[in-house]
């Protein structure tokens, strides 16, 4: 994507909305929103573009957040995935780490593995933890390894066998006589995860398997649909990478979506002046949260999807079933309750007139007036039914009428959303008070400033666009490309360090490869001797200073006389993205009358307040709370005491 020239586009499908941003050959910024299509996303996805493009000509490069690999694992429509480990670890995937989920939950259950165990085969091999063969693999157990699997008619499969990062024969053999005999994808774990931790490494390989077969066959009609354009998909980890790329390790885009909304929180924080800052996506189906440290995400090494572990670097994003189109209910004791159930793109809320009942979030803010049901939603292609909404919110019992019920329900979506923003800072030791809060998705900006004050946050960003952000992100992020490997050195203080400079000289070339051209960052994981989980810091010349500083600035001590393990060490390869930083000028349409108001409802009561349209506002202009600021992609909501100016970035910075 990197080497195209002329017009580019990014399109990311969430839950119920798919957004588009074109940008033209002077770099003018074109949005639109229209539902996503569940059955097959590249529809809503072409759609977008051609309303963002204008129905005109063709686009050089188009960069993909998708969602399909995460809803096949989440709805379990995964492909018939076979399983192929050492004999004796049949049910590794069943045991897993023997931890509770949660601890005093007692009726807590563990989500079934993807394998079950009738497509698990097991291998009569050994290899030891330093690589050295143990049991030897011998070529009449690989043909009675193939015939088992083929016998179990697979639609794709994993192979993970034990220690096999530290050596790869076994599995590099068995692979091949099973690429040989099926025509099916074979995941192979040394190739995919080369890393200890037999149990995360296996859960990875399994699902980079179970959705291979689905991720390829959407990736071939987005190419069909799109034929003379290069696309790039986004990645967990907060890159793009080539299609091909990820046809090969799909695994890698578990988390495509959410991680592209970061990185333009990330550039629209550091553009208003914030290195640090907290991303805060509310969308139709989910809210994500992020923290944002020294202007980058933060990164982990392991994820979760559905209860399942994955071990692939992903941007350490923090998810909670709450949206705008998450669904009010009453629980057994009369409690009100919202999510994680939503009502999606299609029905969608009862607002959106399309068949929908059940009242959600965004039925709760049309019955208070936040959302206008005389303006059009999206690009045009929904209008909201005022009456539809104020029926399903009615429905909910125990309250003085619909406007008392959806009070409610917007104070119990925000309570779920309080809880998700505090996880990601002041559970983990961070003050809230040196921390922006970027507000994007379609209904983030509704909450914001309620949120922020909450958590007493310094201030709220809303960027020009935030309903199409996480498109905007797309164009933002970096080719990226992390290549690992386990190596378990130990640095002593009091001796010569382990000379690693080989092993991460051939990692960058394996990055390079996939991203030409690009810098490469060295990075370890790393834990002081006798712990059981490590750090992910860079990699300088002292890595031992370096992680006592880092382990430092993550518990509030270091030990800095304690031998220094490097458990796996990571080449970062990046290059330039095709965009620098967020653009300013946006197309927001023709803007409304300035003097306009709207009845809404604050705090138990109507009030009359200024309605505004974002295309009004002007940098260097200022907007007092209470307030409602309308644009095409999303609504802002100031309350009583919010101070809102518009800032060279062309975003809303507001303070209280």
């Amino acid at each position: 994507m990197s080497g195209a020239t002329g017009r580019i586009a990014g399109v990311d499908v969430g839950g119920t909305f798919t957004d588009a941003v074109v940008l033209d050959d002077n770099g003018h910024p074109r949005l639109a929103k229209v539902p996503t299509t569940a059955r097959d996303q590249s529809a809503a996805l072409v759609d977008g573009l051609r309303r963002a493009a204008g129905g005109d000509g063709d686009l050089a490069a188009v960069a993909h957040g998708t969602t399909t690999a995460t809803n096949a694992v989440l709805e379990r429509a995964v492909a018939r995935t076979v399983l192929v480990t050492t004999d004796g670890f049949r049910d590794l995937l069943v045991i897993g780490r023997q931890d509770r989920p949660s601890l005093y939950d007692l009726a807590v259950t563990r989500p079934a593995p993807l394998v079950p165990s009738d497509l698990v085969v097991t291998v009569q091999e050994r290899v030891g933890a330093d690589g050295t063969v143990v049991i030897p693999l011998t070529e009449n157990e690989i043909a009675r390894v193939v015939d088992a699997v083929r016998a179990r008619a697979p639609d794709s499969v994993a192979v993970c066998l034990l220690f096999s990062f530290a050596a790869p024969d076994h599995e590099e053999r068995l692979c091949a006589a099973i690429a040989n005999r099926l025509d099916v994808p074979v995941t192979r774990s040394s190739a995919l995860l080369p890393e200890f931790r037999e149990y995360e490494r296996a859960s990875t390989c399994v699902l980079d398997a179970a959705v291979a077969p689905v991720m390829r066959r959407y990736l071939r009609r987005l190419e069909a649909r799109l034929p003379t354009s290069d696309i790039a998909v986004m990645t967990s980890s907060g890159g793009v990478a080539h299609v091909a790329d990820v046809a090969a390790a799909p695994v890698h885009t578990l988390l495509s979506g959410p991680a592209a909304g970061v990185v333009a929180a990330a550039a629209v924080a550091r553009d208003e002046g914030f290195s640090d800052a907290v991303a805060f996506d509310m969308g139709g189906t989910s809210t994500d949260v992020c923290l944002i440290h020294g202007g980058q995400p933060e990164i982990a090494t392991e994820g979760w999807i559905g209860g399942l572990p994955f071990a692939t670097p992903a941007v350490a994003i923090h998810t909670v079933g709450a949206g705008g189109g998450s669904v009010a209910w009453l629980d057994a004791g009369g409690a009100l309750r919202v999510g994680p159930q939503s009502a999606g793109a299609d029905p969608g809320p009862a607002c959106y007139g399309r068949g929908g009942t059940a009242p959600t979030v965004t039925d709760a803010h049309v019955v208070l007036g936040h959302l206008l049901d005389d303006q059009p939603l999206g690009s045009g292609v929904l209008r909201l039914d005022r009456k539809a909404a104020e029926d399903a919110i009615g429905g909910l019992t125990g309250f003085a009428g619909a406007a008392e019920a959806a009070e409610g329900v917007v104070a119990v979506v925000q309570a779920t959303m309080l809880r998700a923003l505090r996880k990601v800072t002041t559970e983990r030791g961070v003050d809230p008070a040196t921390l922006a809060l970027v507000a994007y998705g379609g209904a983030g900006p509704l909450h914001a400033t309620a949120l922020a004050r909450e958590l007493g946050c310094a201030a709220v960003i809303i960027p020009p666009a935030p309903g199409v952000l996480s498109a905007l992100g797309l164009l933002l992020a970096p080719p990226r490309r992390e290549a690992t490997r386990t190596v378990m050195a130990t640095w002593c203080r009091d001796a010569e360090p382990p000379d690693l400079s080989t092993v991460w000289e051939e990692l960058a070339r394996q990055a390079l490869e996939h991203v030409p051209g690009g810098t490469v960052e060295r990075i370890a994981d790393c834990r002081y001797a006798g712990q059981s989980h490590e750090l992910r810091i860079t990699a300088e010349a002292d890595v031992a200073a370096a992680f006592d500083a880092a382990h430092d600035a993550a518990f509030g001590y270091a030990l800095p006389d304690e031998p220094v393990e490097v458990v796996t060490v990571r080449a970062v390869a990046q290059s330039r993205a095709r965009l620098e930083r967020p653009p300013h000028e946006w197309d927001h349409g023709p803007p409304h009358a300035a003097a306009d108001r709207v009845s809404i409802r604050l705090d138990a009561r109507e009030e009359s307040v200024p309605l505004l349209h974002r295309a009004a506002l002007q940098h260097g202009g200022a907007v007092e709370g209470p307030a409602v600021i309308a644009q095409r992609d999303s609504t802002t909501l100031l309350l009583p005491g919010d101070h809102a100016a518009v800032s060279g970035g062309a975003g809303l910075v507001v303070r209280w």
